[in-house]
């Protein structure tokens, strides 16, 4: 269940305001619908904004590790198969790094020909 962030007795804008007629210029009433797993049951959260700020932002920080560390398990792999594609080259006679020389100066060319200035006749853009 969705708590709520504003705590009117705690809290200091709530308190400048000076009366509880008026509304805390932070707090923010928000609607939130839960996934279909409850139907039917809408919830009203009332939020301080500062305070749900720094919840995401922990939430967005947490993600961001999570994605680095991924990021690094993947990468570690694709080194572990490299190593075990160049082992198996030369077990079996294949030369890989002329394979790899030649991926790499191809990639370079077609890195060159999308900065190439357009040829007479040509204007960059395609036919309809």
């Amino acid at each position: 269940m969705v708590t709520d962030t504003c705590e009117k007795d705690k809290c200091p804008f709530w308190m400048l305001t000076g009366n509880n007629e008026r509304p805390c210029p932070m707090c923010v009433k928000v609607s939130y619908v839960p996934p279909p797993t409850a139907p039917g049951q809408a919830y009203l959260v009332y939020d301080c904004s500062p305070i749900r700020s720094l919840l995401m932002l922990q939430e967005l920080s947490n993600r961001l590790v999570a994605v680095q560390s991924s990021q690094e398990q993947l990468r570690n792999e694709t080194v572990w198969v490299q190593i075990v594609a160049e082992v198996l080259g030369r077990n079996s006679g294949i030369d890989l790094s002329s394979f790899v020389a030649e991926r790499s100066r191809r990639l370079k060319i077609e890195k060159m020909k999308e900065f190439a200035l357009p040829q007479e006749g040509e204007t960059g853009k395609e036919d309809a």
